[in-house]
């Protein structure tokens, strides 16, 4: 590889973890300041999951249909939709929550509006990850593709380890619809930057998936076990963050406003091992996706159970930060096993399905984990966990051994 087409690798590799860290930075932000704009409007757990019920239906149709554009049409174009989106949705729940800042809003139209807010970016943000995977997978060899994937996934890590203490900080100092402005000048920023930085100088393929293929994926017998593990373990991690603020204030007898600090400290702590695992011990072990996803499970399985037994806040944080590492560990394990095993032509379609188990369970969570949370208890959400994460461990032990080499 010439130092030239080496040098125009690493801008591309930068500019698309600046990306999924502004995807990272943007959904936990929100996991922060939607609970306490819904206890604001004095609603219910269950109605925070509803906000992201819509949009996850969204993404999970959405994500694969973007994906197998990008084969199409090539990655910085769709990739440049999704940022736009991202953007656009952002700045219209940061005008929904000024509304309800000045103590005008109506619960039920407030609520409407935050859905309508999150849906714009299932509908468009969606194409933001498959898009960034599938352009990775383009430019590396088997040998080092679950390494660049996680570092990938590094960069939502990143973004998510910022996002909950910036939200805290900014909404307590400045308010939350400014604290969501923020994150509308840095899309706008972002958009700028992939525009103009961003390399893309291959033509779509002459072979690509048709639209019947991409469905057939779907059933595949090389991906529909990944997807069913993806979508449980997604379902999991929408649990654990949609469900933080309210257990933490039911548990300690606090106000929303009084556990804000606390959640945004204990969803940057997760996202930080996160970061370890992901920056330090893959690039170095160099595990087999298998590996990925079986410590993964195993570990969010856990953190699941513990949640079930705490009594202190220091407890609290240690189940959230093994779920957590769980999840960061069974990400790349999924993603880069799916990719090992399509051909070129179905790699955009293939990363679309796998982002669309994003949108499959935090679809699921509200009407699972925030329905027994609000119906039945605190508990009972992470009870469900210990059972679902424990069939996606079951499921990963009998995966085959996708080898990283040719």
């Amino acid at each position: 590889m010439s130092p030239k087409i080496r040098r125009h690798r690493h801008i591309a590799f930068g500019l698309l973890f600046l990306v999924m860290m502004l995807v990272g930075i943007s959904n936990s932000m929100l996991f922060v300041v939607l609970p306490y704009l819904t206890r604001q409007l004095g609603a219910g757990e269950m109605y925070i999951g509803l906000i992201f019920a819509g949009s996850s239906l969204l993404y999970m149709f959405f994500s694969p249909f973007w994906g197998w554009r990008s084969d199409v049409s090539g990655r910085r174009p769709v990739l440049l939709i999704g940022i736009l989106g991202n953007g656009f949705s952002l700045l219209a729940m940061g005008l929904v929550s000024a509304w309800i800042g000045s103590g005008a809003a109506t619960a039920a139209i407030a609520l409407l509006l935050l859905a309508l807010s999150r849906a714009i970016y299932g509908l468009v943000g969606s194409s933001m990850q498959p898009a960034a995977q599938a352009y990775i997978v383009d430019r590396t060899d088997r040998t080092e593709r679950t390494t660049a994937l996680s570092l990938l996934a590094a960069g939502a890590g990143l973004g998510t380890v910022i996002g909950p203490p910036l939200a805290a900080w900014l909404s307590s100092g400045f308010g939350v619809a400014n604290a969501i402005y923020v994150l509308v000048a840095l899309s706008v920023v972002f958009f700028a930057t992939v525009s103009i930085g961003l390399p893309e100088r291959r033509k779509p393929m002459a072979r690509r998936l048709s639209g019947s293929a991409l469905l057939d994926l779907i059933v595949d017998p090389r991906l529909r076990i990944l997807l069913v593990i993806g979508a449980l373990s997604w379902m999991g991690q929408g649990v654990f963050l949609q469900t933080l603020l309210f257990f933490l204030s039911d548990r300690l007898q606090a106000t929303a406003s009084e556990v804000l600090p606390i959640s945004g400290t204990i969803l940057a702590s997760g996202a930080i091992s996160v970061l370890v695992l992901q920056f330090g011990l893959i690039p170095v072990l160099k595990p087999s996706p298998k590996q990925l996803m079986v410590a993964g499970a195993a570990l969010a399985a856990f953190g699941s159970g513990l949640m079930i037994f705490v009594s202190s806040v220091w407890v609290i944080g240690l189940a959230f930060l093994l779920a957590a590492s769980g999840f960061g560990l069974l990400r790349p394990g999924i993603s880069s096993a799916a990719s090992l095993r399509v051909r070129d032509h179905e790699q955009g379609g293939a990363a679309g399905l796998i982002g669309a188990t994003a949108g499959a369970g935090f679809l699921l969570a509200p009407f699972t984990g925030l329905a027994l949370y609000q119906f039945i208890g605190p508990f009972a959400p992470f009870a469900l966990l210990s059972v679902t994460l424990s069939l996606a461990l079951l499921l990963a032990i009998f995966q085959p051994i996708d080898q990283n080499s040719d």
